[in-house]
């Protein structure tokens, strides 16, 4: 599915019983900005592609109450990622990542959008990926396997009046 955030806003949206629109149901019209995700070096990519916002986890702690993991997470548009000669791949995503003996130390996690990523800046000024967005790039195999971080984006999803119809938590 390609994404089409702007077709999903414009869309008719589902509305639940308890009134909040449904999350679940924008989702599936919006589709997923983000194409891929991997791990590359950390110091090789902040000096490659300095500034990128924070992504994910990352951003997530930025804008709730949950503790990042050991690695940070970016987001860049493809466009950039491929201007710039890209950089190897040092691992690959497993989900749920904490149940498998890896060594993130020197790690950063990518993930290559469709387009650029909309951004805002949290309270500290630290740019993150904007929470609609953010949202769109988790997935229901993610939800599940991250109690916390299914709870935090529910939390974060309500403010802005929607809810997922199937909470994971």
């Amino acid at each position: 599915m390609s994404f089409t955030l702007e077709k999903a806003q414009a869309a008719q949206p589902k509305i639940l019983a308890n009134g909040m629109k449904s999350f679940d149901h924008f989702r599936n019209l919006a589709g997923n900005p983000k194409l891929d995700e991997f791990f590359v070096d950390a110091n090789a990519l902040a000096a490659l592609l300095p500034g990128l916002p924070l992504a994910g986890d990352s951003a997530l702690e930025k804008l709730s109450m949950i503790a990042d993991n050991s690695y940070k997470t970016y987001a860049v548009s493809l466009s950039r990622w491929n201007e710039c000669g890209a950089l190897d791949r040092k691992a690959e995503v497993s989900i749920p990542p904490r149940m498998r003996r890896v060594d993130f130390s020197g790690l950063a996690l990518i993930e290559v959008w469709v387009k650029e990523p909309p951004t805002i800046k949290d309270m500290y000024g630290n740019v993150v990926v904007e929470p609609m967005h953010l949202a769109l790039t988790y997935n229901d195999q993610k939800l599940f396997y991250e109690e916390r971080v299914s709870l935090e984006l529910g939390n974060m999803l309500e403010e802005l009046g929607y809810e997922f119809e199937n909470r994971w938590s």
